[in-house]
């Protein structure tokens, strides 16, 4: 177990911060409150983990499995939280949400008859920036209308949308990378 594994470990524990705010029966913006900070921590060490790794050469099939894992959780976690004071986001969430699911289904799926995952592409880093964007913009909107009058639920709104139309892109491509690979192999 090295720092790297330990930062990917402390976002998968995300879900149950989030449980227990909501068990400690406390106001919404108390719980958002704390839940951002969490969220943007946590987010933080998306990054670090993959610098550390890199630079340190701490790279291993751990990390390679479970960061990816980590992050759907962090990011499903959040919404659903969200979802649970804010319903208009129902259908981005779940289009989100299943592609993740469809995405590690195509990553374990290229895993196991090619012995490596598929890469990350571009337009996905694109995908996760919006996304943790709209997410603080969401968690954050409450907050800031309770003490300045200002929403921002309409940016973040927007960029919901961005990362929901980014997301199914992003999961096409990559389905259709999973299904020509094996196309491929069976051809030879």
């Amino acid at each position: 177990m090295n720092l790297p594994n330990i930062l990917t470990i402390s976002r998968l524990l995300f879900p149950f911060i989030v449980i227990l705010t909501y068990l400690l029966n406390l106001n919404t913006n108390i719980q958002s409150l704390i839940v951002l900070f969490f969220f943007i921590l946590l987010s933080f060490t998306d990054y670090l983990d993959g610098v550390i790794a890199r630079k340190l050469n701490l790279i291993s099939n751990f990390g390679k499995v479970f960061d990816p894992i980590s992050d759907k959780v962090l990011t499903s976690t959040s919404l659903l939280f969200i979802l649970s004071y804010e319903d208009k986001l129902l259908i981005p969430s779940m289009l989100i949400i299943a592609r993740e699911f469809i995405v590690s289904g195509n990553r374990e799926y290229m895993l196991s008859i090619n012995g490596r995952s598929i890469p990350v592409i571009f337009l996905s880093k694109l995908k996760t920036t919006f996304q943790f964007l709209s997410i603080i913009l969401f968690l954050a909107n409450n907050l800031i209308l309770n003490y300045t009058n200002v929403s921002i639920f309409n940016f973040a709104y927007i960029c919901i949308w961005i990362t929901t139309i980014l997301t199914i892109y992003t999961g096409i491509q990559y389905s259709y990378h999973t299904f020509t690979s094996k196309k491929k192999k069976g051809n030879k």
